[in-house]
């Protein structure tokens, strides 16, 4: 490593390396971060504080009781209250027994946090944090394998791919990056609009989470038209701009 990384970055470094192998000690980390085994005890405590790891004598493993997007995601602090709001509600929306795709993201990280272990689901998703979480929560788990994508920590590539079409779901839920009559849902990243377009098309029923600050917008890759989309779920303050985007192509519900 040929600088030395800021404690935001060394942070995210070290909750990306412990949600991949579970378990990792100080002096593989001190080595690998180029700093101090000292230093690296101090991140570790401090990331202890915060929920996202578990200190052990020598190591640490992951602590599934903070979705790791958080910490990973500069964006998830934006609208953080929003996407709070709009998760719990489409977790709400779930019924029991069902079979669901969840997409990577900030916001999908919220509606995980309030899925009920009572109901008896299926989840399959590409979201490491999110697969650790539901894991750990005694849910049924299936992860679609592939390669990571550090901006999400998020499995894609063909094999993902791949397995995604061996499964069909009675729901999707997804984020996006943006929201626009014209184009659709999209993200700026090409390999995370194309496993969410390929959750769409393996559902019954698609839900798309998204705050008032995506709407109009137009991301670089394309997930699916609007019509394609069942319900976005928003919240009350964005309810009229989205009911003007998407006219009748969808529906649009507002979090309670």
């Amino acid at each position: 490593m040929s600088r030395r990384l800021l404690s935001i970055e060394r942070h995210q470094k070290i909750v990306e390396k412990v949600s991949v192998e579970e378990a990792i000690d100080f002096i593989t980390l001190a080595k690998e971060l180029n700093v101090s085994v000292m230093t690296v005890r101090r991140d570790i405590r401090e990331l202890e504080k915060q929920g996202y790891l578990k200190l052990t004598r020598g190591g640490a493993y992951a602590q599934i009781t903070r979705s790791i997007d958080i910490l990973l995601s500069p964006r998830a602090e934006d609208q953080g209250e929003a996407k709070t709001i709009i998760g719990k509600y489409a977790a709400s929306l779930i019924e029991p027994g069902e079979v669901i795709f969840i997409g990577a993201g900030s916001t999908t990280a919220q509606f995980v946090q309030y899925l009920k272990p009572d109901l008896n689901l299926t989840v399959i998703t590409a979201s490491i944090p999110h697969a650790t979480f539901l894991a750990a929560k005694g849910f049924k788990v299936i992860s679609t394998g592939g390669e990571i994508a550090t901006d999400d920590i998020a499995q894609t590539g063909y094999i993902a791919h791949d397995n995604i079409k061996r499964f069909f779901a009675s729901k999707t839920i997804i984020g996006t990056r943006g929201v626009a009559k014209d184009v659709g849902i999209t993200d700026i990243n090409s390999e995370i609009a194309q496993m969410s377009s390929l959750m769409v098309a393996q559902a019954e029923q698609v839900l798309v989470l998204a705050d008032i600050s995506k709407v109009g917008v137009k991301a670089n890759y394309a997930i699916c038209p609007l019509s394609d989309i069942d319900e976005i779920i928003t919240t009350k303050d964005a309810e009229q701009a989205y009911l003007a985007e998407c006219g009748d192509q969808c529906e649009v519900l507002v979090s309670e």
